[in-house]
């Protein structure tokens, strides 16, 4: 082979299709990321956020306590800026159950926010929501009034939806829920605003408590109940406060009914 077809056949390799394909590509991979990097060195600057609104009724936070968390995440501008990350630190605000955030040109970030609003107390430390969500405030002022849940935090959906069904149910009698309780075993207990205790036992919780409600006010005609012992297969024994022995004895024989306690 001489040397000029050498040299052609050097020359065709060199400038093949596949080889000017590959070419560009390394150009154009290499120019994409020098603009990415000029888009996060500029972009801040030219299109900084300058406001963080904050829309919703709070409660226990302030506007400036949220829009001071966001603030301290906030990277980038107006385009650039991880809205999924201000929304997450938004979230972990104790009192925030939801939260949303916008970009409205040129130079803002809109957040619309809602609080939990808690049903109740939860362990010694918690709330809950209607919903079985619970939380745990690190400040601010407890609401006032409300009923103890007690249980295990996975199990606080089905607690709060067992409190909602029997204050309502207890209400038609007039009775309030002061504590609702479930054990580890499952052993549910309720104590009544008027300081009755209510033992519902591991089994078929609900009948239990609808036949206490059907007999309320028979009980409360003989006296003041101190525990309503409800875990047995048809019937219940009463516990009565101070009274005689005679006169315990006698409700007693009234009022409880015949079955095995389960």
């Amino acid at each position: 082979m001489t040397e000029r077809k050498r040299k052609e056949k050097l020359e065709k390799r060199a400038f093949s299709p596949a080889r000017l394909r590959a070419v560009v590509g390394v150009l154009a991979f290499l120019a994409m990321g020098a603009a990415l990097w000029l888009v996060g060195e500029w972009e801040p600057r030219l299109l900084p956020i300058r406001l963080i609104e904050v829309e919703g009724e709070l409660h226990h936070h302030s506007s400036r306590l949220l829009q001071e968390r966001l603030s301290e995440r906030l990277s980038g501008g107006i385009l650039t800026a991880d809205l999924e990350e201000l929304q997450s630190v938004a979230e972990d605000l104790p009192w925030v159950g939801r939260a949303s955030l916008q970009r409205v040109w040129p130079d803002t970030i809109k957040v619309r926010v809602e609080e939990h609003r808690p049903i109740a107390r939860w362990n010694a430390d918690g709330l809950v929501t209607s919903e079985g969500v619970v939380f745990r405030p690190t400040g601010g002022a407890v609401p006032a009034g409300l009923p103890l849940l007690e249980g295990d935090d996975q199990r606080a959906p089905d607690v709060t939806s067992r409190y909602l069904k029997w204050r309502d149910d207890l209400m038609l009698v007039g009775h309030l829920i002061q504590t609702l309780s479930v054990d580890p075993r499952g052993d549910w207990r309720v104590d009544l605003v008027m300081g009755t205790e209510l033992r519902l036992g591991t089994g078929p919780v609900e009948e239990r408590l609808a036949r206490f409600i059907a007999s309320a006010r028979q009980i409360e005609a003989a006296g003041q109940p101190q525990v309503v012992d409800l875990r047995y297969s048809n019937g219940f024994s009463v516990k009565w406060t101070s009274r005689t022995d005679s006169e315990r004895r006698a409700q007693s024989d009234r009022l409880a009914r015949s079955g095995n306690r389960g």
